[in-house]
């Protein structure tokens, strides 16, 4: 999984990339004063170069001050200057070992140029000297993917997840060391035993992440070839199929696997979805067995509901959807369902506001897919 290049990088590490780091005051007379602000004038005014002059003639007054050789090795990285940023940061650390931001940029400059153990090197010192600097660890992590370390990047990631379960970096890194996880998995399994279902099945899962239904039913048919005495097998064809829009493939496949399994509740509830319009009667008893195995799935009170409702059986049927709306309350196609229920029953009062909650959830849900891809990262 190669990082280096990608466009949404440089966006992570501005947080402190751009950062200026101030001089000390203890260690800044007048003149050295003067030119640091005169250099932050330069460089907000868009003349990195006159800024980078500036930061010079404060190092050859003040030939040990950290600060002054961070601030030019960042102006340095930023005008692509790679070499002159690494010495001048790398004099910086020397300067001052307990300093973290010139490590932190150091090492992601390593990062860009391909220095991984570099990279590695500098940032897991960022890190212990500033554990709170996400985006040090986050790279310190991605060195770790690049020199094949993927136990110590995983231990990373998932504590960067847990902090910040939002980040897109942290998930699109997690989920490129789980898949690099997958492929070398795949690959021992293939040597270990070429014949093995399990490969199917993973490519399969593979599949299905990726929504292309047809391309996981394929495999599950070929890994049912490979081990027809493994129940679940027979389950996730089914599903894939009914995913695929093979209605009729899928009643069957589902039979098959409740012919090997009658316990599984999946099975149960999602053949019943696919019997509401011909077969309501065999829907509901799949519906209600499917929740005796399992109370908790709102899918299945949905069907059960849906089933009633055909059977004209409405007050039933408004008990269902109730439940199914506690199991699952921000589901709008629940209240829609239940509105039907109402009216069916002649509670035009009831329906009525059922259907206002239903067309209020639905157009809060569609405004959020509008808006979300104009959401801030």
């Amino acid at each position: 999984m190669n990082f280096t290049g990608r466009g949404g990088t440089l966006n992570v590490v501005l947080v402190f990339m751009l950062t200026l780091y101030c001089l000390p005051q203890e260690s800044a007379s007048d003149r050295t004063q003067q030119l640091y602000e005169e250099a932050k004038q330069e460089e907000k005014s868009g003349h990195p170069d006159a800024a980078i002059q500036k930061y010079k003639e404060i190092i050859a007054l003040k030939p040990d001050l950290a600060a002054a050789y961070n601030n030019l090795g960042r102006l340095y990285y930023q005008q692509g200057q790679m070499e002159e940023a690494v010495k001048a940061l790398q004099r910086a650390a020397q300067i001052d070992p307990k300093l973290e931001p010139p490590r932190a940029l150091l090492g992601f400059v390593f990062f860009q140029l391909g220095d991984f153990q570099g990279a590695r090197r500098e940032l897991k010192a960022a890190s212990q000297l500033n554990p709170a600097d996400k985006t040090a660890r986050l790279f310190l992590a991605r060195s770790l993917v690049e020199l094949k370390d993927f136990d110590g990047a995983l231990k990373l990631l998932i504590q960067l997840n847990r902090e910040d379960p939002k980040n897109t970096e942290v998930l699109y890194t997690l989920g490129g060391v789980y898949s690099s996880l997958a492929e070398i998995t795949m690959g021992k399994i293939q040597t270990v035993d070429p014949d093995s279902y399990l490969l199917e099945l993973v490519l399969g899962k593979v599949s299905e992440i990726k929504q292309v239904f047809t391309d996981a039913a394929e495999h599950y048919r070929r890994a049912i070839e490979r081990a027809p005495d493994v129940p679940d097998l027979y389950y996730r064809y089914a599903h894939a199929l009914w995913e695929a829009g093979d209605s009729s493939g899928a009643l069957a496949a589902y039979n098959r696997a409740l012919d090997r399994n009658s316990y599984d509740y999946r099975a149960q509830w999602e053949s019943a979805r696919i019997l509401l319009s011909d077969n309501p009667q065999e829907a509901l008893r799949r519906a209600n067995r499917a929740l005796a195995l399992k109370p908790d799935v709102a899918g299945a009170q949905i069907i059960r509901g849906r089933a009633l409702l055909s059977l004209e059986k409405p007050n039933d049927a408004i008990e269902a959807f109730k439940k199914a709306i506690v199991l699952d309350p921000d589901d709008p196609t629940v209240h829609f369902q239940l509105a039907r229920a109402y009216r069916q029953a002649g509670l035009t009062q009831e329906a009525q506001n059922e259907n206002a909650i239903y067309e209020r959830m639905d157009k809060e849900a569609h405004a959020g897919k509008e808006q979300k891809p104009s959401d801030p990262q």
